[in-house]
């Protein structure tokens, strides 16, 4: 099936907060990427190709009040989301001939990728926030959507759990490497 991009380029930047600048082009391989891994997965593929067929059919979904209604207030949120995380990292490099580049300008300076790092775990957290409440909304919306919890051996059945939860590190580790160096030392 065809790439179907369920937001749009004004959704998407009033979502997550990002310069209307931003060629939206260079995004779209992001988008269809989260689409493809995140979204599919939580959708599950007969729900997601459902979706995607429906969309071609009628771009507005005026037919379609419930999609509608679910991507734009469920599926678009996460999915913005998922996107600036993972595409903060295309951001900070830009792949050229000569190898990979750091971006830089003569107004800016590129954050340090520690910082981009700290920003993606954060804008991460927030679309497992907004993951959860589209499993939940699926959930209660069970018999609007049948495709939700129909099984497939052609692709991915719907996730239904969704774990977000750090991993906690005693004492002053700040990685989970320290953490494994000191209890290495003491065996």
């Amino acid at each position: 099936m065809a790439d179907v991009l369920l937001i749009q380029e004004d959704y998407f930047k009033k979502l997550v907060g990002i310069d209307g600048n931003v060629d939206f082009k260079k995004l779209e391989s992001t988008i269809i990427m989260v689409q493809d891994i995140y979204i599919q997965t939580l959708l599950g593929t007969p729900l997601y190709e459902d979706l995607k067929t429906k969309i071609i059919a009628n771009p507005s979904l005026s037919s379609y009040t419930n999609e509608k209604n679910l991507i734009n207030n469920y599926i678009a949120k996460c999915l913005a989301w998922y996107v600036k995380a993972e595409s903060s990292y295309s951001f900070k490099f830009a792949y050229q001939n000569k190898g990979i580049q750091v971006k830089n300008s003569t107004n800016s300076n590129a954050a340090d990728t520690n910082d981009v790092q700290l920003l993606k775990d954060e804008w991460t957290l927030k679309a497992k926030a907004y993951a959860q409440l589209l499993m939940d909304y699926l959930d209660v919306n069970r018999t609007t959507f049948p495709k939700y919890d129909e099984a497939t051996t052609s692709g991915i059945n719907a996730s239904r759990k969704n774990y977000f939860n750090g991993i906690y590190i005693r004492n002053n580790e700040s990685t989970i490497n320290d953490y494994y160096n000191r209890c290495e030392d003491k065996c």
